[in-house]
């Protein structure tokens, strides 16, 4: 590609964003992209054919990184298992909740597309993705410990974990205040473990 052709598909992707972030995918135009990146209409198919793969372009390699490294992380979790105990359950949660937080900022407008604008793509089911992996986790760890809880319960704590990051990044909180909230979230979170587990 050249250096031109570089430029071009990068305007493309910048206006494309604000497009998606203001209109949402299904209400996004092909035309008013091309519009605001300067390009013809024609131009702009050569490079994303139609607006699913411009979309993806947008989120797709952050997006599968951090479910991959997601799946990496609950992998050894629960090899590790056997040998941890409640404290270190808490502290691999945290490190987890933290890791989450930080790359998702570092990629902050993927994740707001996908959180917040992606209704009528693919995407649209990838938090759902992260919950099963969350409750796989749970239930391994309950497992581990000769207690049984139900799916459902399994499920919401686990939903409304991601909720946590979905409300700091559609209401478009710095990084900073980010952090604060989720540290709160964790501390709750944990307490409520331990009351209603006695662990």
């Amino acid at each position: 590609m050249s250096v031109n052709s570089q430029i071009t598909r990068t305007r493309i992707m910048e206006c494309a964003s604000k497009e998606f972030m203001e209109y949402g995918y299904q209400s996004a135009n092909m035309r008013r992209i091309a519009q605001a990146a300067n390009v013809t209409t024609g131009a702009m198919y050569n490079h994303f054919s139609n607006k699913a793969v411009l979309f993806d372009a947008l989120v797709q390699a952050p997006a599968e990184e951090m479910l991959d490294r997601f799946r990496g992380i609950h992998a050894q979790f629960k090899a590790d298992l056997p040998k941890l105990t409640f404290v270190h359950m808490k502290e691999t949660a945290y490190l987890g909740t933290d890791w989450m937080l930080e790359y998702i900022y570092a990629h902050f407008e993927a994740f707001r597309l996908i959180f917040c604008r992606s209704e009528g793509t693919r995407w649209v089911s990838y938090l759902e993705e992260l919950i099963a992996v969350e409750e796989r986790a749970y239930c391994d760890a309950f497992g581990k410990r000769g207690r049984r809880v139900e799916d459902m319960f399994l499920h919401i704590i686990a939903a409304s974990g991601f909720q946590y990051l979905v409300e700091c990044v559609s209401h478009d909180l710095s990084y900073e205040k980010a952090v604060a909230v989720l540290d709160s979230a964790k501390r709750f979170s944990m307490a409520g473990w331990q009351e209603l587990f006695k662990l």
